[in-house]
């Protein structure tokens, strides 16, 4: 069903508006910019046909696979209202589906998880504390949930983006960093990217359809005038407004989205651009800190006195013209990214140079293979292979139909004068029926007729189709976890599974490194706006009390590298990781508690918090035997001989 168009916004964007650049109001001026709106809608525009083709690819997968376009005499109807047509039932198979849950639960089975490691190898115990610290971020996010959910989309579309941002959640009430999916329908990013990595990106952003409260709390910044020129511009816009969206979970309200109208009334349209701008500056380096940074072209003139002090006080110092330590400085041309939040009409509600220490855009995306400006799928490649499937099904059904199956061919001379045809007809059906006829010379008896469908070979095309899915696919049956035919090794079963496992290793090593981006943005985050001392007591994780402490004074300088390993969360791991430490403890070559802080138990907290409890009074019984039987010649009273008996008797036999 075809939504209704909001036709006040409409027709406040394309007729009459007054062409400026600045609104005055109240003593505040805000800003249009419409360049950068029609430069943020002609990248969102040239992503049509991605979204048309990732919308038949998502077609396929979620069971609508007789939904392409075909030409008929009546004109363009989709192919299962052509096959209704013909009185038949578009009949399918989905074999897509179970490929991509096959390849989702490859990668749960297999996990990994980030480890973070300094760049001075004297600051290599901080890694500790930054890898919990991810950690922390992984499960506040719910990331393994949103990294399965984006591998989802990323093998349909072959395209997957994240947002990681440091603010305010509603949901847990705290600031904190977060990370979020970004919707493909939603993101656009610019035509001239052609390096394989993105790093020759210079535009990206986003279409948010939100609340005129919500966008009062996040664009007036404390200013009521402000305020009031957010309801101005959106005063098409009334929060009284009933949502005009009458079907819920369905993928119609984005395949039919615009670029300037929300599709409903209730909610309101921004946008969010990020692009790199370029701006003159003075590349600055401090040589008495040895620090680089930049400041505007301004500021030549506090660079200078700067360096006339300093003159002043290292040639009072007696240092030599050649050995001073001044503020060295050139012109440059800085690129850096700078933000803007646009309504449909190019007011800016919000911008700035990014505010984050990574110096970039908040997303992280990845496109599956970027070749030559293409994006080709995984799902795509065997789209082929199910229309076939779903062919050879249906024409198998028609030919059924069709045929035969079991006419009762009686010649009008063998009829009974004492029976009707209809009377034949029920006894040719009944069990234990009786038809009685008089036969004549030269004429056939009754028979019934039984078409054999069997013989079209349409089995065995089917059958070559579903091998052909898999050989294309790379998801064999030993991956699904099927059955094996009778007779197969258990070995050669086994090599089966891992060279399917093979045939995906390219694309989830794409989306690994995609996680990789996103975790190091999230942990520069986390270095940038975690200014106080927090615990961070990751469950299940095997870290040092010391590490689950973050010191935000410890690791705010400190370059990181980040890498992801395979998880010590898979029960397989930590099955052979205490069984290794079962042997050790066994030959002696660690203690108890040594296993249980370095195990995965879950019995080893308690137990290393009784042990614990045990030494600490063992030795509290030890420091009272000490003074009980020091020498004569101690200035301690002497104990009766009753009660250094008691005592004794209650102390651990060990130390009897």
């Amino acid at each position: 069903m075809k939504q209704s168009v909001n036709l006040k916004m409409y027709n406040r964007f394309f007729g009459g508006k007054k062409k400026i650049d600045t609104v005055v109001q109240e003593d505040k001026t805000f800003f249009r910019d419409n360049s950068i709106l029609m430069e943020a809608y002609n990248a969102w525009e040239s992503l049509r046909n991605f979204r048309r083709d990732s919308e038949r690819y998502s077609m396929y997968v979620f069971g609508d696979q007789w939904g392409d376009k075909v030409e008929t005499k009546d004109g363009t109807i989709k192919e299962s209202t052509y096959i209704k047509n013909q009185g038949k039932i578009p009949l399918k198979n989905n074999r897509v589906r179970p490929l991509i849950r096959t390849v989702l639960g490859q990668f749960s089975s297999s996990q990994t998880e980030p480890v973070c490691v300094a760049r001075d190898r004297d600051e290599q115990k901080l890694g500790e504390m930054m890898s919990a610290t991810i950690q922390y971020g992984y499960q506040k996010n719910k990331l393994w949930e949103l990294d399965r959910r984006n591998l989802e989309v990323f093998l349909i579309t072959g395209a997957a983006f994240f947002r990681t941002y440091y603010g305010w959640s509603d949901e847990y009430c705290m600031m904190d960093v977060w990370t979020d999916t970004v919707n493909y329908n939603r993101a656009f990013f610019d035509t001239h990217m052609e390096d394989y990595r993105h790093w020759d990106c210079s535009l990206i952003g986003e279409i948010h359809d939100i609340s005129l409260n919500e966008i009062l709390s996040k664009f007036a910044d404390g200013s009521r005038e402000k305020a009031f020129y957010l309801k101005d511009i959106y005063r098409s816009h009334r929060s009284d407004e009933i949502s005009n969206i009458i079907e819920n979970l369905h993928s119609r309200r984005f395949t039919e989205m615009d670029f300037f109208i929300p599709e409903d009334i209730a909610r309101c349209r921004v946008i969010e651009v990020w692009r790199k701008e370029s701006k003159e500056r003075l590349r600055v380096h401090d040589r008495l800190t040895g620090e680089w940074y930049k400041v505007e072209i301004e500021e030549e003139e506090n660079l200078k006195r700067t360096n006339e002090q300093r003159i002043k006080e290292q040639t009072e110092m007696g240092v030599q013209e050649e050995d001073m330590k001044l503020l060295e400085y050139q012109w440059f041309v800085d690129r850096y990214w700078y933000y803007r939040f646009l309504s449909p009409f190019g007011d800016v509600l919000k911008e700035g140079e990014t505010p984050y220490w990574h110096k970039s855009h908040p997303y992280s995306f990845k496109l599956y293979p970027f070749f030559n400006g293409e994006v080709h799928s995984f799902v795509s490649e065997f789209i082929d292979q199910q229309r076939y499937i779903n062919r050879l099904i249906t024409m198998q059904d028609f030919i059924m139909s069709a045929a035969a199956k079991g006419v009762l061919m009686f010649p009008e001379d063998c009829l009974p004068d004492n029976m009707k045809m209809e009377d034949i007809a029920e006894e040719w059906v009944s069990y234990n029926g009786v038809i009685l006829y008089k036969s004549k010379p030269g004429i056939d008896p009754p028979h019934q007729v039984i078409a054999n469908t069997s013989q079209t070979g349409i089995y065995d095309m089917l059958r070559i189709q579903l091998q052909l899915l898999e050989d294309v696919s790379g998801v064999s049956g030993a991956l699904q976890g099927q059955k094996p035919n009778s007779g197969t090794p258990a070995s050669l079963y086994a090599q089966q599974s891992q060279n399917s496992s093979i045939n995906l290793i390219d694309i989830m090593e794409s989306y690994r490194q995609l996680r990789e981006d996103r975790d190091t943005k999230m942990m520069k985050l986390q270095q940038q706006f975690y200014t106080d001392t927090r615990y961070l007591n990751i469950v299940g994780g095997n870290y040092s009390e010391e590490a689950k402490i973050f010191n935000p004074e410890k690791v705010r300088n400190i370059e990181f590298d980040l890498s992801l390993t395979e998880s010590t969360s898979t029960p397989a791991y930590r099955m052979l990781q205490n069984d290794i430490l079962m042997q050790l403890f066994q030959t002696g070559a660690v203690t108890v508690e040594e296993m249980l802080e370095n195990g995965a138990f879950p019995f080893a907290d308690r137990l290393l918090q009784s042990i614990k409890s045990r030494q600490q009074q063992m030795q509290e019984n030890q420091n009272k035997l000490s003074k009980l039987q020091q020498p004569s010649g101690s200035v301690t009273a002497p104990v009766p001989d009753d009660i250094f008996a008691q005592i004794k008797s209650q102390s651990n036999p060990i130390l009897k």
